[in-house]
Protein backbone atom coordinates (compact mmCIF):
# COMPACT_ATOMS: atom_id res chain seq x y z
CA UNK A 1 0.00 0.00 0.00
CA UNK A 2 0.91 3.91 -0.58
CA UNK A 3 2.88 4.98 2.52
CA UNK A 4 3.72 8.11 1.30
CA UNK A 5 5.93 10.46 -1.54
CA UNK A 6 8.91 9.51 -2.21
CA UNK A 7 10.31 12.29 -4.12
CA UNK A 8 9.56 14.82 -6.71
CA UNK A 9 11.54 14.86 -9.75
CA UNK A 10 12.69 17.56 -12.19
CA UNK A 11 13.86 17.44 -16.23
CA UNK A 12 16.61 19.77 -16.36
CA UNK A 13 16.43 20.04 -20.08
CA UNK A 14 20.22 19.32 -20.56
CA UNK A 15 23.60 19.24 -18.62
CA UNK A 16 24.29 22.73 -18.13
CA UNK A 17 21.01 23.54 -16.99
CA UNK A 18 21.61 20.25 -15.33
CA UNK A 19 24.78 21.97 -12.56
CA UNK A 20 23.04 25.15 -12.13
CA UNK A 21 20.12 23.21 -10.97
CA UNK A 22 21.85 20.64 -8.35
CA UNK A 23 24.06 23.72 -7.42
CA UNK A 24 20.88 25.97 -6.72
CA UNK A 25 19.06 23.24 -4.40
CA UNK A 26 22.74 22.27 -2.59
CA UNK A 27 23.44 25.37 -2.32
CA UNK A 28 20.57 28.27 -1.84
CA UNK A 29 18.47 25.74 -0.67
CA UNK A 30 20.87 23.36 1.63
CA UNK A 31 19.86 20.20 0.35
CA UNK A 32 22.66 17.31 0.11
CA UNK A 33 23.66 14.72 -2.53
CA UNK A 34 22.53 11.22 -1.23
CA UNK A 35 23.32 9.77 -5.00
CA UNK A 36 24.38 9.91 -8.11
CA UNK A 37 24.63 8.28 -11.37
CA UNK A 38 25.05 8.57 -15.41
CA UNK A 39 26.92 11.09 -17.29
CA UNK A 40 26.40 14.65 -19.30
CA UNK A 41 22.55 14.18 -20.77
CA UNK A 42 22.02 11.00 -18.72
CA UNK A 43 23.45 12.54 -15.20
CA UNK A 44 21.07 12.46 -12.34
CA UNK A 45 20.84 13.20 -8.90
CA UNK A 46 18.59 12.43 -5.65
CA UNK A 47 19.01 15.20 -3.00
CA UNK A 48 17.78 15.09 0.51
CA UNK A 49 16.38 17.80 2.84
CA UNK A 50 15.10 16.54 6.31
CA UNK A 51 13.78 13.10 5.01
CA UNK A 52 12.88 15.15 1.56
CA UNK A 53 13.80 13.62 -1.63
CA UNK A 54 14.29 15.86 -4.85
CA UNK A 55 15.31 14.02 -8.09
CA UNK A 56 16.82 15.75 -11.08
CA UNK A 57 17.68 14.65 -14.54
CA UNK A 58 20.03 16.37 -17.20
CA UNK A 59 17.74 14.59 -19.91
CA UNK A 60 14.40 16.61 -21.35
CA UNK A 61 13.28 18.93 -23.90
CA UNK A 62 14.43 22.05 -23.88
CA UNK A 63 10.65 23.92 -23.22
CA UNK A 64 9.43 24.88 -19.62
CA UNK A 65 6.49 24.09 -18.63
CA UNK A 66 4.42 23.51 -15.13
CA UNK A 67 2.09 20.95 -16.90
CA UNK A 68 -0.50 19.92 -14.06
CA UNK A 69 2.01 20.93 -11.40
CA UNK A 70 1.63 24.16 -10.40
CA UNK A 71 4.40 24.29 -7.38
CA UNK A 72 5.67 22.84 -4.82
CA UNK A 73 6.67 24.63 -1.33
CA UNK A 74 9.20 23.82 1.39
CA UNK A 75 8.31 24.58 5.06
CA UNK A 76 10.90 27.29 6.38
CA UNK A 77 11.29 29.65 9.26
CA UNK A 78 12.15 32.33 7.66
CA UNK A 79 10.92 32.93 4.24
CA UNK A 80 12.49 36.75 3.68
CA UNK A 81 15.73 34.91 4.25
CA UNK A 82 15.09 32.41 1.95
CA UNK A 83 13.43 35.05 -0.48
CA UNK A 84 16.51 37.01 -0.57
CA UNK A 85 19.00 33.99 -0.90
CA UNK A 86 17.02 33.76 -4.30
CA UNK A 87 17.65 37.15 -5.02
CA UNK A 88 20.84 37.32 -4.79
CA UNK A 89 21.87 34.17 -6.80
CA UNK A 90 19.44 35.91 -9.75
CA UNK A 91 16.58 33.90 -9.38
CA UNK A 92 13.60 35.49 -9.79
CA UNK A 93 10.95 36.54 -7.19
CA UNK A 94 7.70 36.23 -8.23
CA UNK A 95 5.62 37.03 -4.99
CA UNK A 96 7.68 38.89 -1.99
CA UNK A 97 6.89 37.74 1.50
CA UNK A 98 3.52 38.21 2.25
CA UNK A 99 0.81 37.33 5.40
CA UNK A 100 -2.20 35.71 5.07
CA UNK A 101 -4.53 34.41 7.78
CA UNK A 102 -6.96 31.76 5.92
CA UNK A 103 -10.41 31.51 7.41
CA UNK A 104 -10.73 27.86 7.81
CA UNK A 105 -14.46 26.76 6.41
CA UNK A 106 -15.10 23.85 9.28
CA UNK A 107 -13.88 25.75 11.73
CA UNK A 108 -16.21 28.85 11.25
CA UNK A 109 -13.79 31.12 12.78
CA UNK A 110 -10.53 29.93 13.34
CA UNK A 111 -7.69 31.30 10.78
CA UNK A 112 -4.62 29.43 9.71
CA UNK A 113 -2.08 32.05 10.06
CA UNK A 114 0.66 31.70 7.04
CA UNK A 115 3.47 33.55 5.66
CA UNK A 116 5.15 32.52 1.95
CA UNK A 117 6.84 34.04 -0.90
CA UNK A 118 6.94 32.40 -4.30
CA UNK A 119 10.47 32.59 -6.83
CA UNK A 120 11.53 30.47 -10.18
CA UNK A 121 13.89 28.37 -9.86
CA UNK A 122 16.47 27.32 -12.53
CA UNK A 123 14.67 24.97 -14.88
CA UNK A 124 11.08 26.73 -14.54
CA UNK A 125 10.17 25.55 -11.63
CA UNK A 126 7.69 27.51 -8.98
CA UNK A 127 8.71 27.20 -5.73
CA UNK A 128 7.33 28.29 -2.69
CA UNK A 129 8.49 29.22 0.84
CA UNK A 130 5.76 28.29 3.28
CA UNK A 131 5.75 29.32 7.04
CA UNK A 132 2.87 28.69 9.78
CA UNK A 133 3.33 31.93 11.47
CA UNK A 134 2.07 32.60 15.19
CA UNK A 135 -1.04 34.78 15.87
CA UNK A 136 0.33 36.95 18.23
CA UNK A 137 -3.08 39.16 18.65
CA UNK A 138 -5.32 36.21 19.81
CA UNK A 139 -2.68 33.07 20.46
CA UNK A 140 -5.65 31.12 22.04
CA UNK A 141 -7.50 30.57 19.23
CA UNK A 142 -4.56 29.41 16.98
CA UNK A 143 -2.89 27.60 20.02
CA UNK A 144 -1.00 24.45 18.17
CA UNK A 145 -2.64 25.23 14.77
CA UNK A 146 -0.54 23.17 11.94
CA UNK A 147 -1.88 22.69 8.18
CA UNK A 148 -1.40 18.99 9.17
CA UNK A 149 -3.83 18.90 12.05
CA UNK A 150 -6.35 21.82 11.11
CA UNK A 151 -6.82 21.43 7.12
CA UNK A 152 -7.28 17.67 6.68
Amino acid sequence: MIKGIHHIALRCHGPENYQRTLDFYENIIGMKVTCSWGYESGAASMLELNGDVLEIFASGAASYRTGSINHYAFLTDDPDGCIEKVREAGYPVITEPTDVDLLLNESGNRVYPLRFAYCVGPVGEIIEFFCERDNRIDKERVEGLSCRRYCW
